[in-house]
């Protein structure tokens, strides 16, 4: 077992998080809460002006009225049918635009359903100024933790408005690399001395990353002062060694890999020539590579000319 130093982002759960953008080109009208307000399922969030929602609105009034009108029809060409004075096929054209305009007001409604807004409000009726306004509600219960104050200003659809996060629960994410990681187990325990808080390990990547990183991740069980977006330096007490094969680890600067049929490789000095010897990179960064290789105290490690070497090695195949 040992200890292993590592920097971790505080994080919420992506289920414990909302963003909520423009749902149509628009603009802010009034804010209601500010950042680090808590909110409640449904709380206004800012009342958002767009004359594309009022024309969303007018056009779910259409489809009510056209459902309704479609259901009387239907209604009377069933009992028409019933006392042998339509046809069937009359009928049937009646259940079809019901069929059809129940369809479009279902679509009307899920269209304004999705953008999140509320178009009634009975503490603050005068903000509903126009019918092309709303209030932009929230989705969950939380904390505020960005607010965009764009008041006036023109926003287009998807434009960053709210940000809203369960704080109850925080997470921490760690990129370590992947050498480090092998040595660390779900169950581990993390110390954040300097926010008096522990966490514990619940999930570590099987793969890294492009840049040799792997990802853990931690839920903070004792929160002390953490709080949620800031990075800190943690200490996470493994339970047990990297499980690295019985082979000496040795650091080789990164200009000295290269690739050769899929694996990597370096290029060993000798006083016979220069020999292609394969290796395993457990760990790397912009300056030095750990791999695993069997080489003898000493060895001299070719470090420039590597395009011309693997060319050469290409061609003596």
């Amino acid at each position: 077992s040992g200890s292993v130093l590592i920097s971790a982002s505080v994080t919420v759960p992506p289920e414990k998080q909302a963003i909520l953008s423009a749902p149509y080109p628009g603009q802010l009208s009034q804010m209601v809460v500010g950042i680090g307000d808590v909110v409640k399922v449904g709380s206004p969030l800012a009342y958002f002006t767009s004359p594309q929602m009022g024309d969303s609105r007018q056009k779910l009034l259409e489809a009510t009225s056209d459902a309704r009108l479609a259901k009387e029809a239907l209604f009377r060409d069933n009992e028409l049918f019933k006392e042998g004075i339509i046809p069937q096929s009359r009928l049937n054209i009646a259940k079809a635009k019901a069929e059809n305009a129940n369809a479009m007001l279902m679509a009307r409604q899920s269209e304004l359903k999705a953008a999140g807004i509320n178009f009634d409000d009975q503490k603050n009726k005068e903000a509903f100024n126009s019918y092309a306004t709303g209030a932009l509600k929230s989705p969950i219960q939380g904390t505020v933790v960005e607010a965009h104050n764009l008041i006036g200003q023109r926003v287009d659809t998807g434009t960053l408005l709210f940000r809203i996060a369960d704080i109850s629960t925080l997470n921490l994410e760690i990129n370590t690399s992947g050498f480090k990681a092998l040595g660390i187990q779900p169950g581990d325990e993390i110390v954040i001395a300097s926010r008096n808080a522990k966490a514990r390990v619940t999930g570590v990547s099987q793969a890294v990353s492009a840049s040799q990183s792997a990802r853990i991740r931690a839920v903070v069980e004792e929160r002390g002062t953490l709080q949620m977006g800031e990075v800190v330096t943690a200490t996470i007490q493994a339970k047990m060694k990297p499980k690295v094969p019985d082979k000496t680890l040795w650091q080789v600067p990164s200009r000295a890999l290269t690739s050769w049929k899929g694996q990597s490789a370096i290029f060993i000095l000798s006083s016979t020539g220069v020999v292609l010897q394969p290796v395993s990179v457990i760990s790397s960064d912009d300056d030095l590579a750990s791999i695993q290789a069997p080489l003898s105290n000493g060895a001299k490690v070719a470090v420039t000319g590597i395009a011309s070497l693997k060319a050469l090695a290409q061609k003596d195949e």
